[in-house]
């Protein structure tokens, strides 16, 4: 069957609405903490992350600490949910069908969108007050329901041979709604106000839900009719997860297995505790301004794209380059170019990190590639249901510990966070050596799996009308 376009859309017009607003929200909250919370002139606080002197650096000092602590309640408020919905919500989707998921998940960021566009008109709002309007994601699943439904779909309308490809394109459309979303921020921002850009995130949101509603059939087959909303609390789905995560597996599948869930767990960790802190470190150690922190993040993004395409179409591909492998090369360069932003005494460090970390996309395609190898098709979605909950579950305590880690080095070195950066993923390291070692001892019995993929080569065809 010929690639056909589904999810990506959705995917695509998502990850553009969140980081379309992901910076502005943060500005948004720096700037009402400043004048509502901490009492400061209006006019003196609308010029931080604009304009930059001595004055400005010092209220940046005070204000900053306040509104880290605001984002990490939000964006651990937002995780609790998600972390518990997503255990249920993946066998309930093997078994009642994905695209009812993927709809009411949309909806939920639409409505918060539309929230936060209505916290941004009422401007003497106590920004605690934007924490409300998280809500909505918190009873539909989030970002962990969302992701572990397109990537179960994604493993519905793919076979072992093509997957490894789909994965990478997942990341890739992933990769590209964050790059467009980057460039667009600042300017559509700057052009008009906090409101719009909430709303249009909104209708972007909405679209998503239409075109899932109108053009994405169902992936399912045999899908369940009866008992939906019973099926969905059963505690036995939590169970089935944790069951066919942690059973016993011939040839260190299972030691892999987990490995594998332990590194996705400590690479998401990472990712969402940096994103939360960088944006606040440039702008206090280098007085960048929102413009730049888009521009920078737009260039490193197409990078990652490149690596990704790199990574997976020609080392993979190609060269036949195995998954573990490339974890390894990809993990040893996002080490590295954390490094190189701890130590950053000029904007040239954070460029040249931006460029050492391209393979850094390779990890997640070729992770999920990896397992889905490992795991019998009927197991797959399960797996996926415990990688993304580990994932969301241990992400719970990074906006803490990077937050606290922040606020405790501001002064003497707010760059402090990228050494913890360094080290989680130098746990990964070894995990993808000892993965490595793993397959070596068991050779034959991996190529026996290479080989019976090669064998069939026709991509299975669930009939999507």
């Amino acid at each position: 069957m010929a690639f056909c376009i589904t999810v990506e859309v959705p995917l695509l017009l998502a990850f553009f609405s969140f980081m379309l607003t992901e910076s502005v929200y943060t500005n948004l909250i720096i700037f009402r903490t400043c004048y509502v919370t901490l009492g400061y002139n209006k006019s003196e606080c609308a010029l931080l992350g604009n304009t930059y002197n001595n004055e400005t650096e010092e209220l940046e000092k005070l204000v900053e600490p306040h509104a880290a602590v605001i984002n990490m309640v939000r964006t651990t408020t937002e995780s609790v949910f998600a972390v518990l919905l997503c255990l249920f919500i993946g066998p309930w989707s093997d078994k009642f069908g994905r695209k009812p998921v993927l709809i009411v998940s949309l909806l939920g960021y639409s409505m918060m969108f539309l929230c936060i566009s209505i916290f941004s008109y009422f401007s003497n709002m106590s920004p605690w007050y934007s924490v409300i309007c998280s809500i909505p994601v918190l009873i539909t699943g989030g970002g962990s329901s969302f992701l572990t439904v397109i990537l179960s779909y994604i493993t519905d309308i793919s076979n072992e041979e093509t997957r490894g490809v789909r994965m990478a394109v997942f990341e890739v459309v992933l990769a590209a709604g964050i790059l467009l979303g980057n460039i667009s921020s600042s300017y559509w921002f700057y052009a008009t106000n906090y409101i719009s850009v909430f709303t249009l995130a909104a209708v972007l949101c909405t679209l998503s839900v239409l075109y899932t509603i109108l053009f994405i059939p169902e992936s399912l087959q045999n899908m369940e009719t009866q008992g939906k909303l019973r099926g969905f609390f059963q505690i036995s789905n939590v169970v089935d997860v944790i069951k066919t995560a942690v059973k016993k597996r011939e040839n260190f599948k299972r030691a892999i297995i987990l490995s594998s869930v332990v590194i996705l767990s400590f690479y998401i960790f990472s990712i969402n505790g940096d994103n939360g802190i960088m944006f606040l470190y440039l702008r206090e150690k280098f007085d960048w301004t929102l413009t730049k922190y888009t521009l920078y993040s737009s260039a490193t993004n197409v990078i990652w794209i490149i690596g990704t395409i790199t990574g997976t179409f020609l080392l993979h591909k190609l060269l036949k380059v195995k998954e573990a492998v490339l974890l390894l090369v990809g993990f040893i360069s996002i080490v590295i170019a954390a490094l190189l932003q701890g130590l950053a005494r000029s904007d040239w460090y954070i460029y040249t990190a931006g460029v050492v970390r391209c393979l850094g996309g390779i990890i997640s395609p070729m992770t999920r590639s990896l397992v889905s190898k490992l795991v019998p098709a009927d197991e797959i979605g399960k797996i996926f249901s415990m990688i993304m909950a580990s994932e969301f579950m241990l992400s719970l305590g990074a906006s803490p510990l990077y937050t606290a880690v922040y606020n405790a080095t501001i002064d003497s070195d707010p760059g402090a966070f990228n050494y913890l950066t360094a080290g989680i993923y130098s746990i990964n390291v070894i995990l993808a050596i000892a993965i490595i070692t793993m397959q070596r001892r068991n050779a034959p019995a991996y190529d026996q799996i290479i080989n019976e993929e090669n064998e069939d080569t026709s991509e299975t065809d669930h009939t999507i009308n």
